[in-house]
Order: C-alpha cells, then structure tokens, then sequence
C-alpha cells in the first residue's frame, strides 16, 4: 500500500484517510447513543492515529525485513508497508496506557465497545482501495467466466485476472457491522460488540489470508492468519472460561467445546495439506469449519449472558413509605334532629 505517490496523496491513501473520518464520525454518533464520554474519545483520537500508523509499519518491517536492502527505508512511510493487525495493536495499546494514566478510573470495554463498533466501516472503505493499489489479490483466475469484478479484477502488473480478496473481505465487513447493531438491540449488553467483531472478523479473515498471494509470511506461515487464528482461539477459550465458572462443566456445553476443537482441527489439516489439486476442495472445508467455529463462539456469548443474567440476585421490591393509609372517621350525625 501506497500512501503517498510523487508528493501527493494516492487514491488507496486517500481510500485509508476517508476510512479513519468515517471511523471516527460513527465512533462519536456510537459513544453519544451508548453514553460514553466523548470527550475522551477527542482526547485519544491523535494518540491513537500515530499509535496506529507506528504499529502498522513496525510489524510490516519486522516480518518483511527481507524486502529492506537498505534499513533507511524502513522508515520512509511514504513508500508503502502497513499492517492492519499492527494497527489494532497500536490503537489497543493507546487505549491501554490510557486506562493506566486515569489509575483505572475509566473502564475500558465502553471503550473498546465504541472501537470494535466502528471498526468494520473503516476495515471496508479501506480494503475498496486496493482496486488502486492492487494489493490483497488471490491467485491468478484461470476461468474465463470468473473474470470479471468483484469476482476478480485485472491486474496491469501480471496483465492477468486475480481473486479480489479485498472486496471479499470488504463486503464481510459490511455485514459485520450491520450483525453488531442487530446484536446490540436484541442483547443489550456491554462487550457484544467488541465480541462480536472479533470472532466475525478474525474467523474469516483466517480463510481470506489463506487465499491471498500477497500476505505477510515467515517461511511457508502466514503472520495475519496465524493471529486471527489465536486471536478466534484465545477469545473462545476466554469465553469458556466465564461460562464455567458460572455452571460449571454441563455436557451441553461441553459438546461445544468439543465442535469447535473438531472445526479448528479439519480446517487446520485442510490448511497445512492445501495443494493445488486439493486447493478449491480444502478452502470450502476450510471456509465451513470457520463458519462452525464462529457459530459456536457466538452460541457460547449468547450462553454467558442468559447465565450471567439468571445469576444476578433480583432486587427486593421496598415497601413505598408515601403510602399511607388511614381510617376516616365516620361523621357524627346530629341526633338532635
């Protein structure tokens, strides 16, 4: 990704600046409607762009340090090179050290609540970008009856159509977003969308890096899919966690478990035994063991929160004191008459 092309901005940075307003209108119209302080949000909004920026490129340059002859340009930002996870990470920590600055006084999930709300709307208006940059593509389409947009799109480098895996994930996006608003209405609860997002979002993300050419990688592992793999993981595992402490270890839940350990297990093979013979056969198996995965995530939160609501203790109704009632006296009668 190119941010900056002969001094003036690129049509993909130019894509990338209209995603972090549009975040930031919608962060602002969310905090306002769920009563957050959006006073806050103004104070860390400038600490969480540079923290952002500055955790993109790290992470890029870290993993892609192979493309670097030269370590001087590392750090000419204009030359293209970001991370979206080391974005996430930069602004996650920006919302971290501010919880620490305020001695904890804040709480953080109406924080990351307002963050993960938004989030998708950016993650899409940028993704549109690639159409520019040509980034984000999937392997080269041999069909002629697929190549056309958005199915695929015409690269000028290669002079050959690919799989527009942007436009794939830009459109996951939008039913994101729309999924964490139906959530909100109907479960009313802090977390739902920071949980949401995560499991949506890192579940198919881990199967469009699959189908990318041009991901981050270590040897033959790709980084961004390694991520939102734990990342899927470690917030189901956090989950299972909540929901035991509260009801213990039931069978049902625990037939969960066991589904969702079987799903990541087939897609893991799926993933590691991917040739190309195998390649479109492995990639549905791997995209309907993800859909399973995030199913169950989602079941287990819908599960927390009933528990978690049949555990609170019903308040005792107090006896209204304005009350009062008083026998009327009966009216003397005139008995002279």
């Amino acid at each position: 990704m190119q941010l900056l092309k002969t001094g003036v901005l690129s049509f993909h940075g130019f894509f990338i600046s209209v995603a972090i307003v549009v975040m930031l209108l919608y962060a602002f119209v969310y905090a306002s409607k769920h009563k957050f302080d959006v006073s806050t949000l103004m104070y860390l909004t400038p600490a969480a762009i540079l923290f952002g920026f500055a955790g993109a490129r790290l992470l890029y340059v870290t993993v892609c340090d192979q493309e670097y002859v030269d370590q001087a340009d590392k750090w000419r930002f204009t030359d293209g090179g970001y991370s979206l996870f080391g974005a996430a990470a930069g602004v996650v920590l920006t919302a971290v050290v501010w919880w620490l600055i305020t001695k904890r006084k804040q709480k953080l999930l109406p924080l990351f609540d307002t963050i993960c709300a938004s989030a998708p709307l950016a993650i899409a208006i940028g993704r549109l970008g690639s159409i520019f940059s040509m980034d984000c593509l999937g392997d080269v389409v041999e069909n002629d009856g697929l190549r056309f947009f958005p199915i695929s799109i015409y690269n000028n480098s290669d002079e050959s159509f690919h799989y527009a895996i942007f436009f794939y994930e830009a459109v996951w996006c939008v039913v994101i977003f729309f999924f964490i608003i139906y959530s909100e209405e109907k479960l009313k609860r802090r977390g739902v969308a920071s949980y949401v997002f995560t499991v949506l979002y890192c579940g198919l993300r881990s199967v469009f890096e699959s189908l990318r050419t041009d991901s981050m990688s270590l040897g033959f592992i790709k980084i961004s899919q390694i991520i939102s793999v734990f990342t899927l993981i470690g917030v189901f595992v956090w989950m299972c966690v909540k929901i035991s402490r509260l009801t213990g270890f039931k069978p049902k839940y625990l037939i969960s478990y066991g589904i969702f350990t079987a799903s990541f297990v087939i897609a893991f093979l799926s993933q590691f035994f991917m040739y190309s013979n195998t390649k479109v056969r492995n990639t549905v198996i791997m995209l309907i063991c993800c859909f399973v995965m995030m199913a169950v995530a989602l079941y287990n939160g819908v599960v927390y929160i009933d528990e978690s609501n049949k555990k609170k203790p019903r308040k005792k109704r107090l006896p209204d004191k304005t009350r009062r009632f008083s026998r009327v006296a009966p009216a003397e009668t005139n008995k002279g008459n």
